[in-house]
């Protein structure tokens, strides 16, 4: 039996996973409820601005499941945010503090969680997070969209560390998925250009038909957390997969 838990289901790249893993138990995490056709085993929400909700229910989460030793278990950190689009300049306390929150306290929660909840579990552990070409690449007004996606590249890169030695080791990765064509695009086309100069270049993926379809994208991530050679890559992106 494999048990996958995933964040951020309600749309997007998140929504094409619960597609992509429609034969496997889903545990789904969003702020509101999925509408999907696909099953779902256990459906919980969360507010990922809350701080102190995170931390008291995610631990309910993982324990909502009862595997056994022959089981695999994933957690993909999908959810996230690009907003705030605004210069360093512009920037506002809120704005960091919101986009960290979803972008970087919840996949470091979500990670705890897991760790302690199947850290002496005697099976098949794996961690994805996605993350973006720029936690590498800086962007005008991506201030702390790049740099929240560099804090869980790194994020992940501790966890390979502290965890790959355990006697039932916990495998961690990244993933950075391209340029999907998402509700997230739709948010950065309609940025102020004084914010985000490099709006046309993203006006043209959508109108080149150069943007990703979000089912292709799941398919290539669940290719690569259910290969046999998981985790020999810190950091793996699509472009390897075209």
């Amino acid at each position: 039996m494999r048990y996958v838990f995933i964040t951020g289901t309600t749309r997007g790249l998140g929504q094409s996973l619960l597609e992509a893993f429609k034969e496997d138990r889903i545990i789904s995490i969003s702020r509101r409820e999925v509408e999907t056709d696909v099953d779902i085993y256990k459906e919980h929400h969360i507010d990922f601005l809350d701080e102190t909700a995170m931390e008291d229910d995610i631990p309910e989460i993982f324990s909502s499941i009862s595997p056994e030793k022959e089981d695999e278990i994933y957690l993909i950190n999908n959810a996230g945010t690009v907003n705030p689009v605004k210069s360093v300049e512009n920037m506002d306390v809120k704005g960091y503090l919101d986009n960290y929150k979803v972008n970087v306290l919840a996949p470091a929660l979500f990670i705890k969680g897991f760790i302690k909840a199947f850290k002496d579990l005697q099976s098949e552990k794996r961690i994805l997070t996605v993350s973006s070409g720029a936690a590498v690449n800086p962007m005008e007004g991506w201030a702390a969209y790049c740099t929240s996606k560099a804090a869980i590249n790194m994020l992940s890169g501790v966890t390979r560390l502290e965890t790959g030695d355990f006697e039932y080791p916990i495998l961690s990765a990244t993933f950075r998925p391209g340029v999907i064509d998402t509700d997230m695009q739709k948010t950065i086309r309609s940025s102020d250009p004084d914010e985000f100069p490099n709006i046309d270049k993203f006006k043209s993926y959508k109108s080149d038909q150069r943007l990703l379809a979000p089912d292709h994208v799941a398919s290539v991530l669940k290719q690569i957390i259910t290969s046999e050679r998981y985790s020999e890559t810190a950091n793996y992106d699509i472009n390897d997969y075209m």
